[in-house]
Formats: structure tokens, C-alpha cells, sequence
């Protein structure tokens, strides 16, 4: 019978160990939160980790495999999880692990030729879209789609809604909802929804755990940069056009153009040729300069980091001004400077 034991992240030869096993199967470590093994005659033959509410790094040696390990070290992050209070998680895994986290009776959201994410706990893919149809309604002609972070949200963000707004009938904008950015989720989303009341053919929507992000996606199985992007864009892209937008009725999603950002630009052209696949028209529209300046919201950071906040206010809309003129927004901005 096999246990599972916890890799003391403290114990430098601990953490050899599991490096030097997942090389075997092309991974590079990136010291998640958890992670379990089992060994056989002192020696690992399976692993699996866990950072955040993401389950990752399911890998077992080929002669073990079909004798349950993978199961064991499931069970160890779910009970690590419950102790957590964490209620709701995704596994990404390879597809040749599919059966066995459907027999643990994960529901399979997407799968591409790399890649499969499951779900687990609460996380339903099924009851968040019913919520989103239920809130946007019934639809009213052309319906476009685009998603914004807003870190924070500028004059370019916007113009480029606005424009979005003028090709379609009604516009739903998701707002990324994990909070990896310096401006909290909650906080950047109030702005957007203070800032577009008057927009009626627009809805505001929370991105939910089904609008995938690079800060989320465990790239340990990808050491090439070009091969990451590659992995990510397919899993992201073929999620939003064959659930989202098909269940939504999505008929274009836009981008802003990315003139400088090469990984951002070669992402833009992965997700024209996904979508355009599956029906969905894409539309790159040109960011809004001022002053010869592209308004980003990094350089609008910066400027904050610099204390030159005055500056960076002529690049934002009223609502974001005022949300950095509150309690709020002091403390955000005192944290950019401590960045």
C-alpha cells in the first residue's frame, strides 16, 4: 500500500528531489504552496501540487501507473484544501490523466491537445453561465465582448469600450476578476461600474473563474516561452469561443492593439485565428494616445510610483481620479511606491 508524504519546501535536498523527478517529464518547479509525493523504496514515483486554489504537477512514473498514486496524492490536496477552507478549485492536467480525475468526479470544463482543466468543489461552469444569461437577458442584435483588467482603469480603456460599443448593439465587458493586480479586484470593478453607468447597451460583468488568466495558468509543462503562450492561448481561447461566446451568442470580441508588448501582440494573433475558427469576429482597435503617448495603464502606474500623480490624473477618467483621491485609493498608491 502507498502513502503520501509533504516535501518539506524548507529542506533544500527535499526540494532537489522533487526537481530533479518532474525533469524527468520536462517541468520546471515553481515553488507552489504544497506538494505531496509518494515513494517507493525511497524514491519518488508520483506528485502532485498545489498554489492557490489551482491543483497541478499530477505526474506518476509509467510503471506505477493504473495502481491508485494519483488518487493518494489527490486526496492529501483535498483534505489540505478543506483545511484551508478553500471550497472551490481547478486541476490542470494532461489529457492522458482525464480518466482518472473523472472517475474522482471532476467535471472536465475544456481540454486541448496539452492541456485539460477540471473542476471541483463548488466551481460549476453550468450555474455561472445561467447567472451571466440571467443578468445580461435575452439578446438585442449584435453582441459584441471585450475583457479589460483596468489596473487601473484610464482614458484608453474608455475610448476603446466606447468604439467597441459603436460596432455592436449591446457590449459585455468582463472584468478580470482575480486579484494579481495592485489595484483590487472589487475596487477596479466599482470604478468600471461608476464610470459606464450611463451606458445603457452596456453590461459589466465579474470574469468568474472561466476567463483563464497567465497569472493562473501553470506553464510548468512548457519551458519554451513561444510553447506557454501557445498552450495558454489554446486553452483560453478555444474556452471563451466554444462555451462562452457560444452560450453568450458573443458574435465579435475586441482587443486593443499592442504596439510595444511582443508576447501581448503574438497572443492578440493566436486569439484572431482561434476565434475567427470558430465563427467569432475579432476586431483590433487602436489604442488612444495623448499627447504622442499610447495611455496605458503602466505608464500610469509609474507615473503614480513617481509621485507625479497630478500627471498621471490627465490620463484618467473622473471616476478613477476620485477613487484614488479616497482612503482607498491612498492606500493603492502608497503601495505602487512601495513596489
Amino acid at each position: 500500500m502507498f502513502f503520501s508524504d509533504e516535501i518539506n519546501l524548507n529542506n533544500p535536498r527535499e526540494v532537489q528531489e522533487i526537481k530533479e523527478f518532474l525533469g524527468k517529464f520536462d517541468v520546471v518547479w515553481d515553488n507552489p504552496d504544497k506538494t505531496y509525493v509518494i515513494r517507493d523504496k525511497g524514491k519518488i514515483i508520483s506528485t502532485g501540487s498545489v498554489s492557490g486554489n489551482i491543483l497541478k504537477y499530477f505526474f506518476s512514473e509509467e510503471e506505477y501507473k493504473g495502481q491508485g498514486t494519483m488518487t493518494i496524492i489527490y486526496n492529501s490536496l483535498l483534505n489540505y484544501l478543506v483545511e484551508k477552507n478553500i471550497g472551490s478549485y481547478f486541476v490542470f492536467t494532461t489529457p492522458s490523466n482525464k480518466k482518472i480525475f473523472e472517475s474522482l468526479g471532476l467535471n472536465e470544463v475544456h481540454s486541448t491537445d496539452k492541456v485539460t482543466l477540471f473542476e471541483g468543489g463548488f466551481y460549476s461552469y453550468n450555474e455561472w453561465i445561467d447567472k451571466v444569461k440571467s443578468y445580461i437577458g435575452p439578446k438585442k442584435g449584435r453582441r459584441g465582448a471585450i475583457i479589460v483588467n483596468c489596473n487601473p482603469m484610464t482614458l484608453g480603456h474608455k475610448y476603446l469600450m466606447e468604439k467597441a460599443l459603436d460596432e455592436v448593439d449591446e457590449l459585455l465587458i468582463f472584468v478580470v476578476e482575480e486579484d494579481k493586480s495592485v489595484f483590487p479586484f472589487k475596487d477596479r470593478f466599482g470604478i468600471l461600474q461608476k464610470e459606464l453607468s450611463s451606458y445603457d447597451r452596456i453590461k459589466l460583468l465579474e470574469g468568474g473563474p472561466y476567463i483563464i488568466s497567465q497569472a493562473t495558468f501553470p506553464t510548468y509543462f512548457i519551458k519554451k516561452k513561444d510553447e506557454m503562450l501557445e498552450t495558454y492561448t489554446n486553452l483560453d481561447g478555444s474556452i471563451f469561443a466554444d462555451k462562452i461566446a457560444k452560450d453568450l451568442e458573443i458574435d465579435i470580441r475586441f482587443f486593443g492593439s499592442e504596439p510595444t508588448d511582443l508576447v501581448t501582440l503574438a497572443y492578440n494573433k493566436s486569439m484572431d485565428r482561434i476565434l475567427k475558427s470558430r465563427g467569432i469576429d475579432v476586431k483590433i482597435l487602436e489604442r488612444k494616445s495623448l499627447d504622442d503617448t499610447i495611455i496605458s495603464a503602466s505608464s500610469v502606474r509609474k507615473l503614480i510610483k513617481e509621485d507625479r500623480l497630478e500627471e498621471a490624473f490627465k490620463y484618467l477618467p473622473s471616476s478613477t481620479i476620485e477613487y484614488l483621491k479616497s482612503d482607498r485609493g491612498r492606500e493603492v498608491i502608497e503601495k505602487i511606491k512601495e513596489l
